[in-house]
């Protein structure tokens, strides 16, 4: 319980019976009944060098139960383990990053290994439009080493309005546009690229890398379900972790679901669920066809799906799975209503995917 000090985005509200620690990064809140009216005092103490012993004399404090309440606000994420410093460059360049994953981390050890992970991993995304182009540059901003672009498209005038495509990009092909913007935010970051749209065969006619870490879909064509299907199959065979891609029509943005193989619900899953649902809910009902249907979309509601399917990336990839959000559930953002509606959504045991191992 040596060497522990008071994390930086940790506040402290003293009341005349109470203490409560506010993580303000995760909006989390701790109680203690306590009345010791010099508790900051002593946590700020805590430097990261200073050593119980020490306290204990200062304060004439009983050692056992102050390190049964160092214990207790190490394991809680009020107080981190500072075992090795961060290096400078670290701390000039990345101390919002270093802030953030110390609240998933209890060492500042465990600090640098994340972001060492984050420098290592490889992540392919599928579809660089509204969705993945934010995507990309998101986790490029991230540190995140090495990143897979799949698409075949150029940037078109009408992209311009909600993606990450500017007027002299026009024409050119959006994976090497990307490239070229993503070295100016990391230049460290390794960028393959695969000029291809995805189709039934992508995975067998390409030589794909067996080190993938995470897969994100963000094509969209001929529909999401369409290319999620293809990616959430050949992903649950490799074992890889994947984010569907998240819809946006109008007012309606789809949060697409990450997916832990044979640990959380699958596409398939997802299927199965929803199908219960549809099957209830449009008896009778005759479906309008109509072909090349196109509806409008909309930056905001874009960026709300690249946003979260940035940060449930960034808990894979740090690989913090217990931190996920979107993993199980169905989540739709209204814009009308500013609301989100979750359904949770289970493993079956029906799934011809992974309902084998479900217990």
């Amino acid at each position: 319980m040596n060497n522990l000090r008071l994390r930086r985005s940790i506040g402290i509200v003293i009341t005349e019976q109470h203490v409560d620690f506010f993580k303000s990064n995760t909006r989390e809140s701790l109680l203690l009944k306590m009345n010791n009216k010099k508790i900051v005092e002593l946590l700020q103490d805590f430097n990261g060098s200073t050593t119980v012993d020490e306290i204990c004399e200062r304060y004439q404090l009983d050692a056992t139960q102050l390190e049964s309440l160092l214990t207790y606000l190490h394991k809680e994420h009020i107080l981190i383990q500072q075992d090795a410093n961060y290096p400078t460059e670290l701390i000039q360049n990345k101390i919002r990053l270093v802030n953030l994953l110390e609240d998933y981390c209890h060492s500042t050890s465990e600090v640098i290994k994340a972001i060492n992970k984050l420098s290592l991993k490889k992540v392919m995304i599928i579809g660089l439009g509204a969705v993945g182009s934010f995507v990309a540059v998101q986790l490029a901003q991230l540190g995140v080493g090495n990143l897979i672009f799949v698409d075949k498209d150029k940037v078109d005038e009408s992209n311009l309005h909600r993606q990450y495509y500017f007027e002299d990009n026009i024409g050119k092909l959006k994976t090497e546009v990307l490239k070229n913007e993503i070295s100016k935010i990391n230049p460290c970051c390794n960028i393959e690229i695969i000029h291809s749209y995805l189709n039934l065969d992508f995975f067998d006619n390409h030589d794909i890398p067996i080190d993938i870490d995470l897969i994100i879909n963000c094509a969209d064509e001929p529909s999401v379900d369409a290319t999620s299907k293809i990616v959430s199959e050949y992903a649950m065979r490799a074992c890889i972790p994947h984010i569907v891609g998240g819809g946006y029509n109008l007012h309606l943005t789809l949060i697409g679901q990450t997916i832990i193989p044979y640990k959380t619900a699958c596409f398939e899953c997802f299927n199965i669920f929803l199908k219960k649902i549809n099957d209830f809910e449009n008896k009778n009902i005759k479906k309008l066809h109509r072909e090349n249907r196109k509806l409008g979309s909309f930056s905001p509601l874009s960026g709300i799906a690249s946003n979260l399917a940035s940060l449930d990336a960034f808990k894979v990839l740090i690989e913090k799975t217990d931190k996920l959000q979107q993993t199980n559930k169905r989540i739709e953002f209204n814009t009308g209503t500013n609301n989100f509606t979750v359904m949770q959504v289970e493993r079956s045991k029906e799934c011809k995917w992974c309902g084998n191992n479900v217990e």
